[in-house]
């Protein structure tokens, strides 16, 4: 009799442990299960926008150099910089990935990081030429972007702010005659404040980010499109740098050709 109630607690406490070790068998798989659904555990790749500087179809490779359109009108850049911000990947099926962060598009850089982005494929790329209001109000020491902010040729005076930021500064030198057959004279253009925050929507041009790969988005920047539909003999329209000079219709007319400035490579 006892050796069979010592055989009856022997079983009883086998079984417990066989369940027990059941059930997390269970739980094991279903934290590895989980785990699996992680969106920072997606296979990622480098995206990078290759931006070349373009006068029509004339890439400029120094600053102040001649360049001539296919109308005989000179032109010749000194400066040629963007904030770009508010990145989207279109993918195939019209879903986007949005990235947050912003970055500076400098002439001497044409290769401008991105970032990690998920692997697949896209049909085109979106974004802003400018900063967003909330980034557009802060003080460079106080922003994740400080570097870039701190650049004080995207400043409209001796500080950033109360005015923001310049988005784009595009200066340089242009024939301003009819007859394009005159001396080239300077022009400025600082073209920021919220109301010209400006969005680009790149045309269906399929790419493929690959896994630890660097992947490259190549892009034109064709500065002679800020200039269609500007009366260049009107002296007054050559200039817009101040934050007050961005409420003319002049800079309107800029903000409204920044869009077309960009087409692929």
């Amino acid at each position: 009799m006892i050796r069979i109630i010592l055989l009856l607690k022997l079983f009883i406490v086998t079984t417990l442990l066989v369940v027990s070790c059941e059930k997390d068998k269970d739980n094991s798989n279903n934290n590895d299960q989980s785990n699996s659904n992680d969106q920072s555990n997606v296979a990622k790749g480098t995206l990078l926008f290759h931006m070349h500087t373009y006068i029509e179809d004339t890439e400029v490779d120094a600053y102040n150099v001649d360049m001539m359109t296919y109308a005989g009108r000179i032109i010749s850049l000194s400066r040629a910089q963007f904030y770009i911000s508010g990145i989207q990947l279109v993918k195939l099926d019209g879903s986007t990935v949005d990235l947050q962060n912003n970055v500076i598009k400098l002439f001497e850089s044409e290769g401008l990081t991105i970032g990690e982005v998920p692997v697949g494929n896209y049909k085109s790329v979106r974004f802003k030429v400018g900063l967003n209001a909330t980034t557009n109000a802060l003080l460079p020491s106080f922003s994740s972007d400080s570097i870039i902010l701190k650049m004080q040729q995207m400043w409209f005076g001796s500080s950033a702010q109360p005015d923001g930021y310049v988005f784009m500064n595009v200066q340089g030198n242009i024939d301003t005659t009819n007859a394009v057959t005159g001396t080239p004279v300077p022009f400025c253009y600082k073209i920021g404040t919220n109301e010209n925050y400006v969005s680009v929507s790149m045309p269906i041009q399929n790419f493929t980010v690959l896994k630890d790969n660097v992947n490259y988005v190549h892009m034109i920047v064709d500065y002679s499109k800020l200039f269609d539909g500007i009366d260049l003999t009107n002296p007054s329209n050559l200039n817009v740098s101040s934050a007050q000079d961005n409420s003319s219709s002049i800079a309107t007319m800029i903000k409204n050709n920044i869009p077309n400035l960009f087409r692929y490579e």
